[in-house]
């Protein structure tokens, strides 16, 4: 297959009142590959909801989609009892249109999903409604994965690139290899590596919350951490290295600036590749795997 495959998906129901009947049956769409010999590469967005991406067949791409639980409640209390008109912000003609008038439930998630060449694209058109997405990808492949608003990314069992950005939410990463680029604003960032971690720079961080890496016992790696609210934990003996001072100069303006660095670094089992770690109100913990 050399030719894309695009799939536009709209999950909806008009039967009343069951919308939280249909959040309990999630969609599947099974995405083929271009190349079923190679992993794939994976990019999904989300406005509003979480994202979790495990180990799957080679050759495909599988897609589960739900609107979230908490939503499918909403929308099926409101749907019992008649809908009135806010007389705020509509007029008395218009409440008078609604009354008696049952609410079908919108559950529409207005989903897309675009392969070509091995490379999957996802995202969502709903911007006021959560959507959780369970992606089953080839163990080797890369994920490119956001979202804002309510809900974590969580991927496990796989060896290729990872970019995870979160906004009001954690990351969860367990049993992978890397590289590694975690970042979220508001949430914790946990990452467990499998017996084996790819030797390549990584980088870890949040604005509030805790990052807790848990890395192979013979683990190699350069160190760069910093916690500015926070306390720093380690079950690995550290050595620690002092940086030099920072000097800024600008000749025209006739300033001399210098600056002590913030971070702490060292190297782990005598050192290898950086990872870097960051949280402005939160801890930092690295932990030996058993």
């Amino acid at each position: 297959m050399s030719h894309p495959f695009t799939l536009a998906l709209i999950l909806g129901t008009l039967a009343l009142p069951v919308a939280a009947e249909a959040a309990d049956r999630p969609e599947r769409l099974v995405i083929p590959l271009s190349d079923p010999s190679r992993p794939a590469r994976i990019e999904v967005g989300l406005v509003m909801g979480s994202i979790t991406v495990v180990p799957g067949q080679a050759g495909e791409v599988v897609l589960i989609a739900s609107t979230s639980p908490d939503d499918a409640e909403e929308d099926a209390d409101r749907s019992v009892a008649p809908e009135i008109a806010d007389p705020e912000r509509h007029d008395d003609d218009r409440a008078a249109a609604r009354a008696g008038m049952r609410r079908i439930p919108n559950d529409s998630l207005g989903l897309e999903a675009e392969e070509k060449d091995n490379r999957v694209e996802i995202g969502a058109e709903s911007w006021a409604r959560s959507v959780d997405l369970r992606i089953e990808v080839p163990p080797a492949s890369s994920v490119e994965a956001s979202t804002v608003n309510d809900g974590e990314i969580a991927v496990s069992g796989l060896s290729g690139e990872l970019v995870l950005h979160n906004t009001n939410g954690g990351i969860r990463v367990d049993g992978v290899t890397g590289p590694i680029n975690a970042s979220t604003v508001n949430g914790d960032v946990a990452v467990k590596f499998g017996p084996a971690m790819a030797s390549a720079a990584m980088a870890f961080s949040t604005l509030n919350g805790d990052v807790e890496l848990t890395l192979p016992a013979d683990a190699r790696v350069n160190v760069v951490l910093r916690s500015d609210n926070g306390d720093i934990y380690s079950d690995f003996d550290v050595a620690l290295e002092r940086k030099p001072a920072r000097v800024e100069e600008d000749h025209k303006k006739g300033k001399y600036r210098v600056a002590v660095a913030r971070e702490l670094t060292g190297k782990i089992g005598g050192g290898g590749p950086e990872l870097f770690l960051k949280t402005f109100n939160g801890d930092l913990l690295l932990h030996r795997a058993k």
